[in-house]
Formats: C-alpha cells, structure tokens, sequence
C-alpha cells in the first residue's frame, strides 16, 4: 500500500520548505543577536573653491550681480559664500550699476546681499563717481547701498570730493547721503562745505543739508554758517536758510540774515531779506530790508528802510539806499536822507549823505542842506 500518491508528496514537500523559510525569517526578525552601531559624524554641506565667477538673477531673469573671487567657501546648508579678493558687478533691471573691489565679502543668496570689507574701492558707472570704504554692503532687492569706516567720493569731472563716515545711497538715482563729520571739496573756486549730514543728488549736480552746515571759500576766507543749504553744482550757486551767519575776517564784516544766495561765479552774495551787517572794528551797525554783498569788489549794497550806526560820530542815518565801500572806509546813503546826533540833540533831513570813516566825517546835502557833521 502506498502511503503518499506522487501528488501528495509534492504538497508535502512545497509545505516543508515553506514552514522553514518562514521560521527563518521570524529568527532574523526576532531572536537574531543585536550588531554592533556604527558612529557617524555630522557635517555641514559645503565646499571650497578656487579662482570662481558667482552670477545671480532676479525673477525676470536679469543679471543681479557677477562675482568673481580668488578663493569661495560656500556654505550650502544657509546658501552664504565667504570670498575673498573679490571682483564684482552690480546690475538694476538688467543694466550695469556699480564695478566693485575689496579683499573679501560675503555673498547671501536668500537675502541677496553682497557685503565686502577691506581697501573697498568702487565705480558708479553711470555717472562715474568713484568711491572709498572700509566697510560695503549692497542690497540689491532693496537698491540700497550703505558703507562705513573712511569713506571718500570723488567725480573728477565736477573736481568734487565727499568723505565722511557713514554712506547711504540709491545706485540707480546716483543718490548719495553721507554722515558724521563729512567735508565737501571744491577745486574752482577752492570751496569746503563741511556738516554732520549733506546728501549729494549726482544727476541733478546737486548737494545740500538739512541740518546745520558751514561753507569756507578757501581763497577769501570767506564763511557762511546756517541751518539748511543747498549747493548748485551747475549753476555755482549755494543757497542758505535759517539763522545764517557770514563772516569775512580780512575785511572785519559781519552778516546776519535768514536768507541768502553765494552766486560762487560772479562772488556775488543776495540777500532778498532782511538783514544786519556789522563791523566792530570801524564801531558801524547797519539794517536793511535787502541787498547785496560783492565779494570782489568788497562793497555792500542795502535797500529797503536803511538804518546806518556809526560811533565815530555818535549818530545815525536812515534811507532808502546805501552804499558801503569797504576799502574807502566810505558809506554813502541816498533818498530821504535823516541824520540823527542825539547827544548834540541834532536833526538833519537831506537827498544825500556821505560818511567818511577814516576823516569821521559826515557830509549831508539837499536842495536846501549842505552840512558838514564831526564828532
């Protein structure tokens, strides 16, 4: 008799193996000995390269900047690259903005600024300004450049120098704002304007401040100190506002005024609003409603309710107009002319008076008055 049929031992068989695979595998699971567990050390994702060009782009596709660099360690896990002897171009829409170098920076694309230190220097293509710093950092979304440490800008063209401490500026409007000790230079005329604050819109040729400012024409030592100024670099022209004071200490003058224009061209200062000019050297204190000082030929000319002080003969004069001479040391004072000695209770009405300070001498006339008045 036959125990198993040829078909049977075949299930059987296929069975057996299936039971031993299966309790195989439930050993390996879970009765197998534990392995020993390997140690691992974390590292940062990066890399050093050598002799490199970095590009970026905006989101229309357009070149944001080009970098090249001696030696780049890229830090991909914060998308940073530290480079150094760094060369870089700076674009706005496409169009080239700045060519900068420095020893080394920092290039971070997720901010998309580029900050360079060290010996900066750097070009304003557009209108070829050339600049200075310790310290840069251009932050292209916002077009916002900002510098720091000794800061220098210079536009040969215009013989135009700025350096400060501070630098904020817009690249694409060449628009320049320096702080902290900042002095403006002029080569012609030989020009110094010096403030805490003074903006410089390179387009339109124009400086100015909104915070207290002085200006020194080097040549005459000739200084005007006010609250505001604006300087027009094309038409050579410095306009100030505010609690001004001009001071020109060869000839012993003094102006006070709340308003006024240096034509630097003609030397020629406009005073459209009343003002005060003293010289307490000569003991003369004289008050108008405008007028004019011509810094060349060294005259002052008033109008508007003249009011003229001299000590020299205790008396003063009012008119419609005056005429300083300053090297003459002669003053001269037309229409409704009104002399007043009021220690010598002495009132004299005339077309025209003469004030000679060297002789201290005061000489009125009129259709009906020729006096001649001393101390």
């Amino acid at each position: 008799m036959k125990i198993f049929s040829r078909q049977n031992l075949r299930l059987f068989i296929i069975l057996f193996v299936l039971t031993i695979a299966i309790f195989g595998l439930g050993w390996f699971i879970f009765l197998r000995p534990p392995l020993p567990t390997l140690n691992r050390t974390e590292t940062i994702a990066g890399s050093t390269l050598q002799n490199i060009t970095l590009t970026e782009f905006d989101a229309d596709g357009k070149l944001l900047w080009e970098i090249t660099a001696k030696q780049a360690d890229y830090r991909e896990d914060r998308k940073i690259a530290d480079v150094e002897a760094v060369k870089g171009k700076f674009y706005r829409g496409g169009e080239l903005l700045m060519e900068a170098v420095g020893d080394k920076g920092t290039i971070d694309q997720v901010s998309r600024e580029i900050s360079l230190q060290g010996s900066i220097e750097a070009i304003a293509v557009q209108e070829k300004i050339n600049m200075k710093a310790d310290r840069m950092v251009w932050k292209s979304e916002a077009d916002l450049l900002k510098a720091g440490g000794n800061i220098e800008i210079e536009r040969k063209a215009d013989k135009l120098k700025m350096t400060g401490k501070e630098l904020t500026a817009k690249p694409s409007t060449d628009v320049y704002s320096l702080e902290k000790d900042v002095v403006v230079t002029m080569v012609k005329p030989p020009l110094k304007m010096q403030s805490e604050k003074i903006t410089w819109e390179a387009q339109k040729s124009l400086v100015f401040s909104d915070v207290p400012l002085s200006v020194i024409q080097v040549q005459d030592k000739l200084q005007l100190k006010a609250n505001q100024g604006k300087w027009d670099i094309a038409k050579q022209e410095v306009t100030f506002t505010g609690d001004i004071q001009a001071e020109d200490p060869t000839l012993d003058v003094n102006i006070t005024a709340s308003i006024a224009a240096w034509n630097l061209d003609k030397e020629l200062i406009t005073l459209p609003e009343a003002f005060t000019a003293t010289s307490k050297g000569r003991g003369i204190v004289i008050n108008a409603q405008r007028g004019e000082a011509q810094v060349k030929e060294e005259k002052i000319n008033l109008m508007g309710q003249v009011s003229a002080s001299l000590q020299s003969t205790q008396g003063l004069v009012t008119a419609d107009r005056v005429e300083w001479q300053i090297p003459n040391k002669s003053i001269t004072a037309d229409g409704n002319i009104n002399y007043r000695q009021p220690d010598k209770d002495l009132n004299v009405q005339g077309d025209r008076a003469v004030a000679n300070l060297e002789q201290q001498t005061v000489t009125v006339t009129g259709a009906n008055v020729l006096t001649t008045l001393t101390p």
